[in-house]
């Protein structure tokens, strides 16, 4: 497969990110595949973590451009016939499910809209923008437009059940019938407001007018009807969250009072009366985000607090919200607990590092839950494109598991144990329960490494990624998009970022300078001018 373009560029980032960080030559610093600094043990490489989570992206990549966008040499274009081409397969299947994506990217965007110092720092801020445009990207191209108004919006593509029960590489998924795109002109207004989410926060952090007008379209749609979708593989429990996580990405990007009202709206009702939410923050529940926004918003912290103070103090066990997905739900407290650590007086750092320390392999078991991490991580993750496995008609509804993958699902976030208890766990890729991968499990755990990293500055950068080419140099260029910030009963102190061009051969970058207290602007975004790309 041929593998030219932004993609094979990314990792180029790294060197100028080692020259800054070590003020040495970025080749002084190259390494191989496995090794890591001896400062920084592998249950705190927060730096690798980082960028190894972004990968699996490009290994769910879908559209007829994913031979030159994938940064995988394994992965070629697919599904080129989709009524709305591009966008991102959900899990180990084929399928473009709206709900999920869009608190993925939605949450991706917001990782680095409040971490974006760690991503400049190590080089990974043109991998994200890639991640996130291309979200965008599909979710415009999903979206009827009428002036200011979504006449109608796909909220899926591709059949669920048939789907799944097909075993093959989507890049020999031809059969059209389990292509069908749904659309929807009055529902489904948990996913328009998950779009209108994701496209606010990517205009905050990368300046494209485009984004905000559709978020703002959509945001509109979502409350014009009220309705949630009705999708078997998610079913949504309400809108009114995804709504609430919307405005205040809104809010942030217009300084439009009435996205405020809205969330005040949400905070005043419902359970949200007694001061509290009460789940992980995840593609069903989006409250616990939304607290956190509100509460840098202005609107108050003891949503977001009353949560984190319960769930976020044991250091010795692991979280495991629920037997599916553990890990993926643990990482959802993860971030939100970083993001109130950084904006207000509590502290639930050293939690976090327990917990992600847990999931790459400080556990009982020794086991990593990140695929290509470490020796101990996940071998066999349930997820088609990376198996390997020959496509036959004579196992189409009953595939015959292949006793090894044939690619490394680099960066992926499997399903995890069943409880706290790390035994529960079976690297197999027929336990989907354990060993399911999704976009959705990944999104917070990106966020999460960007934000350890900023407080303990621990890890290395890899040059050398399993499927992924050669490098070559990238130039970035910054933008300025204003927003609205007010904090309740805390002070938050800022320092300048500087971002420099990467024009050095890709190295390993091993740091310690993380900022432990230092504040961050959330108004200097950084854009990739792909147009000045060599």
């Amino acid at each position: 497969m041929k593998k030219l373009g932004l993609g094979k560029r990314v990792l180029a980032c790294a060197a100028s990110a080692a020259t800054l960080l070590t003020g040495t030559t970025a080749l002084s610093g190259l390494t191989t595949l496995g090794s890591m600094a001896a400062s920084a043990a592998s249950y705190d490489n927060y730096a690798k973590l980082l960028q190894y989570s972004m990968y699996f992206y490009d290994g769910n990549m879908c559209g007829s451009d994913v031979d030159t966008a994938s940064q995988f040499s394994w992965r070629g274009s697919c599904h080129g016939s989709d009524e709305v081409d591009g966008g991102f397969h959900d899990a180990g299947d084929h399928v473009k499910f709206g709900l999920p994506a869009g608190y993925t990217a939605s949450t991706l965007g917001w990782g680095y809209y409040e971490f974006k110092d760690s991503y400049d720092a190590l080089g990974q801020t043109a991998h994200l923008q890639a991640l996130t445009n291309r979200f965008c990207d599909f979710f415009k191209a999903s979206t009827k437009l009428s002036g200011d108004t979504v006449t109608s919006f796909c909220y899926q593509v591709g059949v669920g059940q048939a789907d799944h029960d097909v075993w093959c590489s989507p890049e020999s998924q031809n059969d059209q019938s389990l292509r069908t795109a749904y659309w929807t002109s009055d529902d489904a207004s948990d996913i328009a407001a998950e779009y209108a989410a994701a496209l606010a926060v990517n205009y905050l952090n990368f300046g494209n007018e485009e984004d905000l007008t559709y978020a703002k379209a959509l945001y509109k749609f979502s409350k014009q009807y009220n309705q949630k979708s009705n999708v078997n593989e998610y079913s949504s429990e309400d809108y009114e969250d995804d709504q609430a996580w919307a405005a205040g990405f809104l809010y942030l990007a217009t300084n439009d009072a009435s996205y405020k009202s809205d969330m005040d709206s949400y905070f005043s009702s419902g359970n949200r009366v007694w001061g509290e939410v009460y789940y992980s923050h995840c593609w069903n529940n989006v409250s616990l985000g939304a607290a956190v926004l509100y509460g840098e918003i202005g609107g108050g912290w003891k949503w977001a607090e009353s949560y984190l103070n319960k769930n976020c103090s044991d250091t010795s066990n692991f979280l495991a919200i629920n037997s599916w997905g553990s890990a993926r739900l643990n990482t959802g407290v993860q971030l939100p607990a970083l993001v109130a650590s950084k904006r207000t007086s509590n502290d639930y750092t050293a939690w976090c590092k327990a917990q992600m320390g847990m999931i790459l392999g400080n556990n009982s078991a020794s086991k990593n839950l990140v695929v290509g991490f470490n020796e101990n991580s996940p071998k066999y993750p349930h997820h088609r494109a990376a198996s390997g496995h020959a496509f036959t008609t004579k196992d189409e509804a009953t595939p015959t598991w292949d006793a090894t993958n044939s690619h490394v699902l680099v960066g992926a976030l499997v399903g995890g144990p069943s409880s706290s208890d790390f035994s529960t766990y079976n690297d197999s890729v027929s336990d989907y329960n354990s060993n399911e991968v999704a976009i959705d499990y990944n999104a917070a755990l990106v966020g999460a490494a960007a934000a350890l990293y900023d407080v303990y500055g621990t890890g290395s950068l890899e040059s050398s990624i399993p499927g992924v080419g050669s490098t070559d140099p990238i130039v970035t260029t910054t933008t300025t998009v204003a927003t609205t910030t007010t904090t309740e009963g805390t002070t938050l102190t800022t320092k300048a970022t500087t971002t420099a061009p990467a024009t050095t051969a890709a190295s390993t970058i091993t740091a310690n300078g993380g900022n432990a207290t230092a504040g961050y602007t959330t108004n200097l975004n950084q854009k990739v001018t792909y147009s000045e790309l060599p």
